[in-house]
């Protein structure tokens, strides 16, 4: 018999979910009103909803909300100066008429990219090089977030610290990585039939088009490596730390590296007379209004996680855990494809989410390697499509999109895909 207390999780997890998908509810007020709901359907007691959930929650992501204000101010900084209007001029000569292919190639860059990157500042560095080339290339605004999501996620089924939980299940490394290749094999073929599929849908021949003259002055070589400076930083410092296999070895923090940056731009771009500390102002004040609704955002989404992780909610589902988990391989992959949605909105099979918890009570079912693939296929779906994500949120902001526009537009691609490797999965780990 179903807990009344899980139900009630569940329904409401359900609900507002539904809610968002359809447009019905914004998801500022969605996940802040779900995390409260769950809090109090589970019986935490008053007070800690209040200060565990809301206070806590309200701070649960600060360093994902300086690193966008930061990432905001450099990508204000590289407009105002000139120096994003040439990357796009030099991107659309390199484009020519190949733009799927250049498109596919920059998506394998990402992805090779997040095999060690990871967070919020990752995804800054790194999209404010690409999306820049890729708008240019024609391609629609959510073609470009989505294609940019599959190569991240793609790159992140190899990212080491992604596997942390996995390894707390008892799982050697060589046995996730395993399964990683087949199942980064069929994310790739995802992300080439969307490439395929969607690289034409709203596509502006903008290589074809002059760009208009803006009155800026071209900006030197030195200026264009602006958005690069960061991410050498930070690529620099880590290989250099994995080479020496030291884990005090000095990591370069993304932060500063974007501080760095943004330092860099204004440098290379002075001139006497141009005000330059002006417009570093102004590129702050600016940039930081252009990411509010971002890290508004970002509120509701730290109260939410600290919601689905607290033991009162995740001890409320164990019960139904040891009822519904399939033990045979066809049910396995069954349950796991109806089911992968789960995986959106900090939800069960969210690893982000309730999934933390609720991955080491399934790993005393079922196999460990079972419940690791089952969790890394189900999790593409978070990783691409999900909108609680800090970074979701980030690129629909930039892109000027409604962070449901990607979910709606990624979630066929990535659920088809989760389904066949499932089914890899289940041949390898439930015999």
């Amino acid at each position: 018999m179903l807990d009344l207390t899980a139900a009630a999780v569940l329904m409401i997890f359900a609900g507002a979910a539904l809610l968002m998908f359809l447009g019905r509810l914004p998801a500022l007020l969605a996940l802040p009103a779900m995390a409260v709901a769950i809090a109090a359907a589970a019986r935490v007691p008053a007070p800690e909803v209040f200060t565990e959930v809301v206070e806590k929650g309200l701070f649960r992501l600060h360093p994902a909300y300086v690193t966008a204000m930061l990432g905001a101010v450099l990508a204000e900084l590289m407009q105002k100066t000139g120096i994003a209007e040439t990357l796009i001029k030099k991107a659309a000569e390199l484009g020519g008429d190949r733009p799927l292919l250049l498109s596919l190639l920059l998506t394998a860059a990402v992805a090779l990219l997040f095999t060690t990157l990871g967070g919020l500042g990752a995804v800054i560095m790194v999209a404010t090089i690409v999306f820049p080339i890729l708008l240019t290339l024609g391609l629609a605004p959510l073609t470009v977030g989505g294609l940019f999501l599959l190569g991240m996620s793609l790159g992140g089924i190899f990212n080491l610290t992604n596997w942390q939980l996995y390894r707390e299940l008892g799982l050697e490394t060589t046995t996730i990585l395993r399964f990683a290749f087949p199942a980064a094999g069929v994310f790739a073929l995802v992300t080439a039939a969307f490439a395929l599929l969607e690289g034409s849908r709203g596509r502006r021949r903008l290589w074809a088009v002059p760009p208009p003259d803006t009155g800026k002055r071209g900006v030197g070589a030195l200026s264009l490596l602006s958005p690069i400076v960061p991410l050498v930083l930070v690529l620099a410092f880590s290989l250099r730390k994995q080479i020496l296999g030291d884990p005090k070895a000095f990591e370069f923090p993304i932060t500063a590296a974007m501080i760095v940056g943004i330092c860099w731009g204004l440098a290379t771009t002075w001139r006497p007379g141009s005000g330059g500390t002006r417009l570093l102002a102004r590129a702050v004040f600016e940039g930081l209004g252009n990411v509010a609704p971002a890290v508004a955002l970002m509120f509701g989404i730290g109260m939410l996680v600290n919601a689905v992780t607290h033991p009162a909610v995740l001890g409320s589902l164990q019960p139904l855990l040891e009822t519904a988990l399939p033990r045979h391989p066809i049910s396995y992959v069954l349950g796991f494809s109806v089911f992968a949605p789960l995986a959106l909105y900090r939800g069960p099979l969210n690893i982000w989410g309730m999934g933390f918890g609720i991955g080491k009570m399934m790993a005393g079912i079922l196999p460990p390697a079972a419940v690791m693939a089952a969790l890394l296929s189900v999790g593409q779906i978070q990783g691409v499509c999900d909108p609680t994500n800090t970074h979701n949120v980030w690129i629909a902001n930039y892109l000027g999109l409604d962070v449901q526009q990607i979910l709606k537009r990624t979630l066929f691609y990535v659920w088809a895909g989760s389904v066949l490797a499932l089914i890899v999965g289940a041949a390898m780990f439930m015999r």
